[in-house]
């Protein structure tokens, strides 16, 4: 995981990494979750803290509890899906805004756009 950032909750920033990386496939339907104690410690956060993550995960859908067995990534693909759909959408609305507040008008935008997907080599 990456250094966390002081703007946004801890918690928050857990959950939308662990979105990443069920929408990327890192996480496959229906897999199991590591323990809490396990991830608090990989994320380096208060078992309280990952316990929270988890739990707000668990309402968005996309786990779930089996009483004896723990934590499991849904098994719902049309969910997956969906959040695959999602969250290029946000980073493109965020990426948008970032530039129009810089003061790029939206022609410019969509000439950095292509300049970016034409480009041979990836920024790092």
């Amino acid at each position: 995981m990456k250094n966390f950032d002081n703007q946004t909750p801890i918690f928050q920033q857990i959950v939308e990494h662990v979105l990443s990386q069920i929408a990327k496939g890192e996480l496959g339907l229906g897999e199991k979750m590591p323990t809490v104690r396990n991830m608090a410690a990989e994320y380096k956060v208060n078992p309280n803290t990952m316990q929270k993550s988890l739990e707000k995960l668990g309402d968005m859908g996309f786990l779930y509890t089996e009483r004896t067995s723990g934590r499991f990534v849904t098994e719902d693909a049309e969910k997956i899906v969906a959040l695959k759909r999602e969250i290029p959408q946000k980073m493109t609305q965020n990426f948008v805004k970032e530039m129009r507040d810089f003061g790029v008008a939206s022609e410019e935008i969509l000439e950095y756009v292509e300049e970016g997907i034409a480009a041979k080599t990836t920024p790092q």
